[in-house]
C-alpha cells in the first residue's frame, strides 16, 4: 500500500522523517513576534478563503496564529523527544535554511537571518547536538555576516547560486542562471570550502541532463569519464544534491553523494528495479546488501549505528535525507482545516 505523505515541514512530517531517514532539512522564518516556525513559502500556505482578509506575509503573523493551522513552532518540535532523541542520540542531522523575507518585510534582511540563526543556535545548543549534526545554510550571499552578528558558532553554509527573493519560481531562475554558468561544480566547491564551509548544497543541475554543459568549465555526471572527474573533484567533501529523484537515486549514492529526497516512501521501487534503503548512513549495509537490494532482497536484522559505534557519524558520512520533513507537498500546505 502506498505511504500517505505528511504535509511538508508540519511537526508529524518532520519527526517521521528524522525516524526513517539519515536525517531532516527544514525551513525556518521568524514571525512578528520574534518566534521560529518552520514554513517554506513567503506567504501563509492555507486556502485563500481561509486568510479571512488577514495579511497573507508569513512573518506578519504571530506564531500562535499560525500554529491555529497546523504549522510547527521549533520551540514546541525541539521539545519532542521523538524528534530530539534521535538527532542527539543517533547520529541523525539537521539542515536548517534560513528563509529570507521579502523586501517589504525587510530591504536587507542579514540582521532578521542572524535573529533566526541566533534563536536557533541556542535552543540547538541547549539539546546539546553535535557540531557535526546540523548545519545552517540560506540562499544569500553574506551568510559569513549572518553567522557573526548571530553569535553563534554553528557551521553553516551557501546555497549557490543564489536565487533572488521575488518574481515567479522560473524568472528567480532565469535571472540566477548567469551565476550557475559561471560556477562550474569544481569552482563551487572550492569556493565553499574556502568560506569554512563543513558540506556543499548542491543542485542536481550539475549531474543531469543537458544542463550540466551549461556552466564554464568541465561537466561531472554520475557515469563514465564524468563520474570519475567528479570523483576526483569531490575526494571526501560530502555534497547533499536535491532533487533527489528516484531514477537517479542509487547513482547518486553510489557516487558518494547524500541527498535530500521529496520520496519518503521506503516500500518504494526504484525504476532501476531495485528497493530502497532510506537510512545508508545510520543504519549502513555490506556490499552484500546493496547487491541484494538491487535484486529486491530487503535486508533484515540491520544494526543501527549508534547500536555499533560510540562515534558520531560526521558530514562524510553519505546520508539520505528527508527534504522539508517527509517531502514536498502541494499547495497550500495545510488544505483542510
Amino acid at each position: 500500500m502506498e505511504m500517505v505523505q505528511r504535509p511538508e515541514n508540519t511537526h508529524a512530517s518532520l519527526v517521521e522523517a528524522m525516524r526513517s531517514m539519515d536525517g531532516v532539512e527544514f525551513d525556518l522564518r521568524l514571525t512578528a513576534d520574534e518566534q521560529l516556525v518552520v514554513h517554506h513559502d513567503h506567504v501563509v500556505s492555507i486556502p485563500k478563503d481561509k486568510l479571512e482578509g488577514r495579511t497573507k506575509i508569513v512573518e506578519e503573523w504571530d506564531l500562535a496564529e499560525l500554529e491555529k493551522f497546523g504549522f510547527c513552532s521549533f520551540e514546541k518540535l525541539m521539545a519532542d523527544r521523538e524528534w530530539l532523541v534521535p538527532w542527539q542520540e543517533h547520529s541523525k542531522v539537521a539542515c536548517l535554511e534560513i528563509k529570507r523575507c521579502l523586501p517589504s518585510i525587510e530591504k536587507e534582511p542579514t540582521k532578521r537571518m542572524a535573529r533566526v540563526m541566533q534563536l536557533a543556535s541556542e535552543m540547538v545548543d541547549e539539546a546539546g547536538i553535535h557540531d557535526e549534526a546540523a548545519v545552517f545554510y540560506a540562499f544569500h550571499k553574506p551568510m559569513s555576516k549572518v553567522a557573526k552578528l548571530s553569535g553563534s558558532k554553528r557551521p553553516w553554509s551557501r546555497l549557490l547560486p543564489v536565487v533572488p527573493r521575488t518574481g515567479s519560481h522560473n524568472s528567480k531562475r532565469l535571472r540566477a542562471l548567469p551565476q550557475f554558468v559561471l560556477h562550474s561544480f569544481n569552482r563551487l566547491m572550492k569556493k565553499q570550502k574556502n568560506s569554512g564551509a563543513p558540506m556543499m548544497p548542491c543542485a542536481v543541475d550539475y549531474f543531469e541532463g543537458f544542463k550540466r554543459y551549461l556552466h564554464l568549465g568541465r561537466p561531472v555526471g554520475l557515469k563514465g569519464r564524468q563520474l570519475n572527474r567528479l570523483r576526483s573533484i569531490l575526494g571526501d567533501y560530502p555534497v547533499y544534491v536535491w532533487p533527489g529523484h528516484p531514477y537517479m537515486e542509487r547513482d547518486l549514492l553510489s557516487a558518494g553523494l547524500s541527498i535530500l529526497t521529496d520520496y519518503p516512501d521506503p516500500s518504494m521501487i526504484l525504476p532501476c528495479g531495485s528497493k530502497r534503503w532510506l537510512r545508508p548512513a545510520t543504519m549502513p549495509l555490506t556490499d552484500e546488501q546493496w547487491k541484494g537490494l538491487a535484486e529486491g532482497i530487503i535486508p533484515e536484522d540491520v544494526a543501527p549505528w549508534h547500536e555499533i559505534s560510540d562515534e558520531q557519524l560526521g558530514w562524510k558520512a553519505v546520508r539520505m535525507i528527508g527534504h522539508r520533513g517527509c517531502g514536498k507537498t502541494p499547495r497550500p500546505v495545510i488544505q483542510s482545516i
